[in-house]
């Protein structure tokens, strides 16, 4: 039993949330592990940016940690929470309101040593990696692609997409991306494949230094969301499957105190978007 308590532990209520949907499999030894305790000790990572093997001695053995969240990123059960948590907020916050719009863009991060996928984005001065989302129109991520930053976003941008198969996109018309995306296979792609139209939003001629560009700024805050947690400050993943996961699992426990804030916690408001 831990009596050690940190910022990062879910509540009761926010446990409740999460618990039905962590599979339990029969037979076998009974478990001596809590498995709030594992998505405590995983939520710690995320937020403090720790090595696994740094984790505080009142949470369970790292090996244990490490075993359970292999296992969530492999058998999509980090997919589902992720996606009904979506839901849930959703519903809450604007409720019989369908997506009409989507935001895709890419972040280029420093990685550390080792690891596959690495590449320059001479562009942002950056060795590492990529990370593509696409949101909805409130921020609320829809799909994550880790590649090597020097893959080409218009190049990527094919595979994102691809990713949207199981996701709730029926309604959406239009997704909104800047100039990196003008590219004339990735148009042909998206004419062949999917049922809206990619619009180019740009910049407006002679504009210098940073400039908000109309319906784009629910992405980029959504990368402002993924840098509260320092695991996300770089990319210190061995493989890329493992870079996705920490995004969901940033956007998870963003939900979570949505749906079920903490006290002290301010009340979060979303802006009115297209």
């Amino acid at each position: 039993m831990r009596t050690q308590s940190y910022p990062s532990d879910v509540t009761d209520e926010q446990w409740g949330l999460i618990e039905p949907h962590i599979p339990v499999y029969p037979g076998g030894r009974p478990r001596t592990t809590a498995l709030r305790d594992v998505t405590d000790a995983v939520f710690y990572v995320l937020r403090t940016g720790c090595q696994w093997r740094y984790l505080p001695k009142d949470f369970p053995p790292k090996s244990t940690v490490w075993r359970y969240f292999d296992e969530w990123r492999h058998n999509g059960t980090l997919d589902t929470i992720h996606d009904l948590l979506r839901k849930k907020v959703r519903t809450a916050e604007r409720p019989y309101s369908p997506r009409t719009t989507a935001s895709v863009d890419s972040q280029s991060v420093d990685t550390t040593s080792g690891g596959e996928e690495r590449g320059r984005d001479n562009a942002k001065n950056v060795d590492g990696r990529k990370r593509h989302i696409l949101v909805d129109s409130m921020g609320l991520l829809l799909a994550v692609l880790v590649t090597a930053a020097s893959v080409d976003d218009a190049k990527a941008a094919a595979e994102l997409f691809g990713r949207l198969d199981e996701q709730p996109m029926g309604k959406v018309r239009r997704v909104f991306a800047d100039s990196k995306y003008h590219n004339y296979a990735l148009y042909e792609w998206v004419e062949t494949n999917a049922r809206w139209e990619l619009v180019i939003v740009r910049r407006p001629d002679g504009a210098k230094g940073w400039v908000k560009l109309p319906l784009r700024w629910t992405v980029e805050r959504t990368f402002a969301w993924l840098g509260t947690c320092r695991r996300l400050s770089k990319d210190r993943e061995k493989t890329v499957r493992s870079s996705e996961a920490f995004v969901k699992l940033a956007m998870i426990h963003l939900m979570l105190n949505r749906l079920e804030p903490k006290g002290g916690d301010a009340e979060f408001q979303y802006h009115t978007v297209a």
